[in-house]
């Protein structure tokens, strides 16, 4: 990716937790520890990474570099546009808010540490970044803003009403621009190239999708769980692409996922 790339997506997911951190307001309402416990550990991450643990063992379908991808993107998790995306599917917009906004957190820390443990057994490779510099990078550009949004949120409540809804905004934008960059720049090498990203995209949104979808009963946790599983930090993940030394062969089964993700987000919107 060009210079000018790189930076924005470091910038883009600074600013959207920091807007996170601005509107989260942990109540006892949220704590739905079964929901999230089973969402944050098995739809996220055991339940997809089982799925393609099992792909890899049976089948040649897939390169090294492309189960690289997936894997980095079932890592990472919590993405912050599903908050819209779940209102917008009709739920009861206090409930999956509280509840959205509590899995999203624990889905960041799951996965600072899911990327870590990736690190070190050689799943991914940062080239000459140690895991310390890995871990303070990813801490500088997730959680840092994140509290910053939070303590903003507790001292300046009317300053951050005020400002949370242009950064959150901000950086829904930056999100768009980004993809619509990336898009333009590698977009007809993805549909025009080899069909393995496109694949294996498709593969890796039926492994998110089906878990929560077919296993969840109540039509409010359905809704909630299938669009904060699929919907993944596109942004971190690009984030990470930035300091990887094989990024272009990783980034076109990153973008077709990215680009599967949201379509099948928008669909999931009217039909759930």
């Amino acid at each position: 990716m060009s210079v000018l790339l790189n930076y924005w997506a470091m910038v883009n997911t600074i600013v959207i937790m920091l807007a996170l951190g601005m509107a989260y307001r942990p109540t006892a309402g949220q704590l739905h520890f079964a929901v999230i416990a089973r969402a944050a550990i098995g739809y996220n991450f055991v339940l997809p990474a089982l799925g393609l643990m099992l792909l890899a063992s049976f089948t040649a379908w897939f390169s090294a570099e492309t189960l690289t991808a997936l894997s980095m993107c079932i890592a990472a998790a919590g993405g912050t546009s599903a908050g819209a995306f779940v209102k917008k599917s009709g739920a009861s917009a206090t409930f999956t808010t509280a509840l959205t906004a509590t899995l999203l957190i624990v889905l960041l820390g799951l996965s600072l540490g899911v990327i870590a443990v990736l690190t070190v057994t050689g799943k991914l490779d940062f080239g000459t970044l140690s895991l310390t510099a890995l871990c303070g990078y990813l801490l500088l550009i997730t959680l840092t803003p994140f509290l910053i949004g939070t303590m903003l949120a507790r001292q300046w409540p009317l300053v951050s009403n005020l400002w949370q809804p242009r950064l959150d905004r901000t950086g829904s934008i930056m999100v768009l621009l980004l993809i619509a960059a990336l898009a333009w720049r590698y977009g007809a090498e993805i549909l025009g190239g080899p069909a393995e990203p496109l694949w294996a995209a498709a593969t890796l949104v039926t492994l998110l999708v089906l878990p929560p979808l077919l296993l969840e009963r109540q039509p409010l946790f359905k809704r909630t769980l299938v669009l904060t599983t699929l919907i993944r930090n596109l942004t971190l993940a690009l984030s990470l692409l930035v300091i990887m030394p094989n990024a272009a062969q990783l980034l076109p089964t990153v973008l077709a996922f990215g680009l599967l993700m949201y379509l099948l987000s928008g669909l999931l919107v009217l039909l759930l």
